[in-house]
C-alpha cells in the first residue's frame, strides 16, 4: 500500500479494528502465536519488512501487528504462554 494514499491507510486501520473485534474469541485463545508468526514472517531473515520508505510502501500487516485492539485481545493468550514456558 502506498504511503501517500491516506484514505486507503485509514480504511485499512478501520478494517483491522473491526476485524479484530469480530475475531475476538479466536484472538483471546490463539492471538499471541498468530501475532508473533506474522511479525516473524515480515521481520525475519527473508522478510520484506513492514515499511519501505525508499519505495513509499507500508504493508497492511503493519496495521494488524500495531493495532491496540488486536494487541489487547492477544494479551490473555500471551500471558498463558508465558506462564507455561520455563524460564
Amino acid at each position: 500500500m502506498r504511503i501517500g494514499n491516506r484514505i486507503g491507510i485509514h480504511a485499512v486501520r478501520c478494517a483491522v479494528t473491526v476485524g479484530a473485534l469480530l475475531l475476538a474469541p479466536v484472538l483471546l485463545v490463539t492471538g499471541s502465536p498468530l501475532r508473533h508468526r506474522l511479525w516473524r514472517l515480515h521481520q525475519g531473515e527473508h522478510g520484506r519488512g513492514f515499511v519501505a520508505k525508499e519505495e513509499g510502501r507500508v504493508s497492511p500487516a503493519y496495521f494488524v501487528v500495531t493495532n491496540a485492539v488486536f494487541r489487547t485481545l492477544c494479551g490473555p493468550s500471551e500471558y498463558v504462554l508465558r506462564r507455561r514456558r520455563p524460564v
